[in-house]
């Protein structure tokens, strides 16, 4: 992969040298980290240039909220995999016995996916009400 050809006017040929107090050094580096940037010569030029800077925002109120929902996400996916599983063993037995022993696993499973459905529902519910109140 060959890299991209730069504009012969937009090549970065000419270096300035900028002296900075400590304290407002500090302050770019915050900006880098909460900015678009990858470095602190880009966030310069950015400034010098007056052009847009994108800064990223968290939410530190919905971190746990996230977590739980990544949470909820895999044991979705583990209780798909089990019902998954159950199904095949269901359709390759032979044995009345073993058929409807398979179909209560999979309706106790099933029980479990109703279960983080309804917590999501909760989840969603609480979120709307945050969102919609500003």
């Amino acid at each position: 992969m060959t890299r991209r050809k730069v504009d012969k006017s937009a090549r970065l040929a000419k270096k300035v040298t900028v002296g900075v107090s400590e304290s407002f050094y500090k302050r770019m580096e915050e900006w880098l980290t909460n900015s678009n940037c990858r470095s602190l010569a880009e966030l310069a030029r950015s400034i010098l240039y007056r052009e847009e800077i994108v800064w990223k925002h968290t939410d530190a109120s919905l971190e746990s909220t996230v977590i739980e929902l990544a949470g909820i996400k895999r044991e979705l996916n583990a209780i798909g995999k089990n019902i998954n599983q159950i199904t095949h063993h269901f359709h390759i037995s032979d044995s009345p016995r073993d058929k409807f022993y398979d179909a209560q696993r999979i309706d106790k499973e099933y029980k479990k996916v109703g279960d983080k459905v309804d917590r999501l529902l909760t989840i969603t519910a609480e979120l709307s009400k945050k969102w919609l109140q500003g």
